[in-house]
């Protein structure tokens, strides 16, 4: 469990490599001081195919602790001390990405300033996120943490020193969240909260219900009462309370994130609701909007899905100026 948690810290640092700033290095240097920090470092750079990237880091990271090192002792005794160029000769050496260029900066003086204000600063984040019909979008947050929205979705960012939170307004959002104990990750939706400190899952907010998917790690559900969902197990709350728990057929990732959508004995209505975050224009139904359906479509080309969609029904599918219409054939 140690090893693995190692692991996911190094994923977190080689993802963030390229944007780390001054109080970022510093902190990185801190962190591969620890012989065990510094393989798992190196394993992450090897399987990416980099490993350049952690010797040249690792070389840089002691060369800064070495360089900190003999400015206390020169401040104490007064005596001038010698540089160590070779670590810098050695990482500007090597031709990786362009994270590198910004280590090879280690040595400029920074101004005197209140740490702690700069750590608030570092660690703080607000955004909001929007997803327009028919596309998806992903952003990587500060803290290495990724999400990913679904068409027509909205999700607020405020992370603060303390804790992560985001909050779900609209749609649909996958994320893998960077392990950090320290702060959690708290995902709002209405008045349903999911808490975690470093997972991946799927949260799918329709009109009335919403639907959590558990694909990496622990989630804890607080709503009517507290769930705990791990790897492979999913949740369903209607207006915000417990309706059922299911196990995934697939928890490698969701099907939207490769184009799919996949429904399992759903209302018609909710199916529409699903299909309308690919389409330019609204689906107005006047069939038997509860009739169940069960299909997996490939919203890669949503209208011909829909087409699809209303020939499993038994339905006519409308074309207008300003929306589509489902109908019922004639008996």
């Amino acid at each position: 469990m140690e090893q693995q948690e190692h692991l996911d810290q190094a994923a977190d640092w080689f993802d963030r490599f390229d944007e780390l700033d001054e109080k970022g290095k510093i902190a990185l240097s801190v962190w591969l001081s620890d012989k065990q920090h510094q393989l798992a470092f190196q394993r992450i750079a090897q399987a990416f195919g980099q490993p350049e990237v952690a010797m040249a880091a690792i070389n840089v990271a002691a060369n800064l602790r070495e360089q900190s090192n003999l400015k206390r002792n020169s401040a104490l005794n007064k005596k001038p001390h010698t540089s160590h160029t070779h670590y810098w000769a050695m990482a500007a050496s090597i031709v990786v990405v362009a994270v590198l260029v910004a280590f090879l900066k280690l040595n400029q003086p920074t101004p005197s300033h209140n740490i702690a204000d700069d750590t608030v600063a570092l660690l703080s984040e607000t955004m909001q996120l929007s997803s327009p019909k028919a596309q998806r979008i992903s952003q990587v947050l500060k803290d290495g943490s990724a999400v990913y929205l679904n068409g027509d979705s909205h999700l607020n960012v405020n992370h603060s020193a303390t804790l992560r939170e985001v909050s779900l307004r609209k749609g649909q959002a996958y994320f893998d969240v960077a392990h950090e104990p320290s702060r959690p990750f708290i995902v709002s939706v209405d008045k349903v909260k999911v808490e975690v400190v470093g997972t991946a899952f799927d949260i799918d907010k329709l009109s009335d219900k919403t639907v959590i998917r558990v694909y990496d790690g622990i989630v804890k559900i607080i709503a009517d009462k507290t769930h705990t969902l791990t790897k492979g197990e999913g949740i369903v709350l209607e207006n915000n309370l417990w309706s059922q728990t299911f196990r995934l057929v697939d928890d490698q990732l969701p099907a939207w994130r490769s184009g799919w959508l996949d429904i399992f004995n759903e209302p018609l209505y909710l199916a529409v609701e699903r299909f309308s975050r690919y389409l330019q224009k609204p689906v107005e139904i006047t069939a038997n909007k509860d009739a169940l359906l069960t299909g997996r479509f490939n919203v890669a080309e949503p209208e011909a899905a829909l087409k699809l969609l209303a020939s499993a029904q038994g339905l006519i599918l409308e074309e207008h100026q300003d929306r589509f219409v489902l109908i019922e054939t004639a008996r």
